[in-house]
């Protein structure tokens, strides 16, 4: 897999309007981003991108974020320009967003300067380190020292991540990987490459280094096991057990912070490639450990719950939105950071659908803005509603349309399309009855099943009797291709008997 096949990541077409009563506090979520690294600056600038409402302060915090996280120079001109652009477009009047005049009004006299003067150190800063490090990797390599070299690798792959040659840093990470000696370091690699690889939105290439990464986690973890002493210890009756070594404890809590970053990492992936289901498992298989050591997630712990509470009303039953969101420990820290969450679980849950669509309108600004969950949310949306209305026909062998249009604060007209859908698709067994206003199940005959499925059973029993007979024949006229007595390079054991079969 070639990383430099990976597209760059479209902006986003759709203008989200952010009013004055909506509930989306950039400040909060960027706050929330300071530790994110690079992440927090392409997070705010699709914020400006998506948002004219937004695209002012978005626009002011990604240019402070660049010069305090980033050694990026050409990422810093890029932003400014698009922050004068933005400038220019509300003072001519092209830009008649009203919350974006509101910021203009305030900023008006004091807008952001360029920093010359960091623009240049910085120019100077990165070409001098690209230098050094590329001058100490070459030393490295006539040395041979697999050690050094390996470790030169990751050093030029960590500061062109900083300067903002992605593809570049993947390139150093991968090039790393025939100098590692241990399985921790080939996992230190795979971490590095998901790093960068986020950041570029390839999600391919993250869920290829999730899963080498985690063969290197079993890896180490095998040969720390077959370290140990198999005799276990002693434990008499009265005697205290011994406490656990705290260098083991540590290492253990280190396994634990790294399956869970992987975890997340692999259910991020999940979700850019549109496996709903299976990112939905991923968010609610997370641990805790993450949250109090280790350096975190690849994503705020904020966003684990937010896509842990969308992909799984899209894709679990009730009994596991209930086992896996509602009542899972693990996940109780996640949402306790964002607890409107839990009202929106709650009521769909509770079968109280109007409520829910309501909570999911009034939050639709935060699911839209982010960087990872925007491109999917509209899918994700229809197959909420989908499972809602599903879930809220099931019990019912005939229900007024019209009470069933309360239930979802729908109009009458819009259900009857929506319903009419599911049925075209096969996804709900029932007929539209439009004289008596009613929607009426389709019930199954048993009697009828049983009889399909008995022809299927006969029908595979048939295919295997005449399988045998054909074995047979090709048996008795020695139609048989044999393998070689000694050591021959004849057909191998299993070409045989697909040649008999076939």
């Amino acid at each position: 897999m070639d990383i430099d096949a990976a597209p760059a990541p479209a902006r986003p077409t759709r203008r989200i309007a952010v009013g004055d009563d909506s509930a989306y506090d950039l400040d909060a979520l960027a706050a929330s981003w300071d530790v994110i690294g690079r992440n927090k600056v392409r997070r705010l600038l699709f914020v400006a991108d998506s948002s004219p409402s937004l695209a002012g302060p978005a626009l002011s915090l990604a240019l402070e974020a660049i010069k305090a996280q980033t050694l990026d120079a050409r990422l810093y001109e890029e932003t400014y320009y698009r922050y004068r652009q933005l400038l220019s477009a509300l003072e001519s009047g092209e830009e008649k967003d009203p919350q974006a005049r509101a910021w203009y009004e305030q900023v008006r006299g004091n807008e952001a300067r360029v920093d010359r003067e960091w623009l240049d150190r910085t120019k100077k800063e990165a070409q001098s380190g690209l230098d050094k490090l590329e001058i100490e990797l070459k030393g490295y390599m006539t040395n041979l020292i697999k050690e050094s070299i390996r470790m030169g690798h990751r050093d030029l792959a960590r500061f062109q991540y900083r300067v903002g040659d992605l593809q570049a840093s993947v390139r150093s990470h991968t090039k790393s990987r025939e100098f590692c000696t241990t399985s921790q370091h080939v996992l230190e690699m795979c971490l590095g490459v998901i790093e960068v690889a986020l950041d570029m939105a390839n999600y391919a290439f993250v869920r290829n280094y999730v899963v080498k990464a985690e063969s290197a986690v079993e890896a180490a973890q095998a040969s720390a096991a077959s370290g140990k002493s198999k005799t276990a210890p002693v434990n008499l009756p009265g005697m205290v057990a011994p406490a656990q070594d705290p260098i083991e404890a540590a290492k253990e809590r280190e396994r634990k912070v790294t399956h869970e970053r992987l975890t997340i990492a692999g259910g991020v992936a999940h979700l850019g490639s549109g496996a709903y289901d299976k990112a939905a498992y991923a968010f609610t298989d997370v641990g805790a450990e993450a949250l109090v050591s280790g350096p975190g997630h690849f994503i705020p712990a904020a966003d684990i719950a937010l896509y842990a509470v969308i992909t799984g009303l899209a894709c679990f039953s009730r009994p596991a939105l209930r086992s896996r969101v509602l009542e899972n420990g693990n996940l109780r820290p996640y949402l306790d950071l964002e607890p409107y969450l839990r009202d929106i679980v709650r009521a769909f849950y509770d079968n109280q659908f109007k409520k829910g669509l309501e909570l999911l309108h009034k939050y639709e600004a935060r699911f839209l803005l982010d960087l990872h969950l925007a491109p999917h949310y509209d899918s994700l949306h229809r197959l909420i509603r989908e499972r809602a209305l599903l879930s809220y026909f099931q019990p019912f062998a005939s229900v007024s349309i019209s009470r069933m249009a309360l239930a979802f604060g729908w109009p009458e007209d819009y259900l009857v399309g929506a319903v009419v859908d599911l049925i075209r698709r096969g996804l709900m067994k029932a007929r539209v009855d439009s004289a008596k206003g009613t929607l009426v199940a389709r019930k199954q005959e048993p009697r009828i099943e049983a009889f399909k499925n008995a022809l299927e059973q006969g029908e595979k029993m048939q295919r295997r009797a005449m399988a045998s007979q054909l074995r047979m024949k090709l048996l008795q006229n020695e139609l048989v291709v044999k393998p070689a007595k000694r050591g021959g390079h004849g057909p191998s054991r299993e070409h045989e008997q697909s040649i008999m079969v076939d």
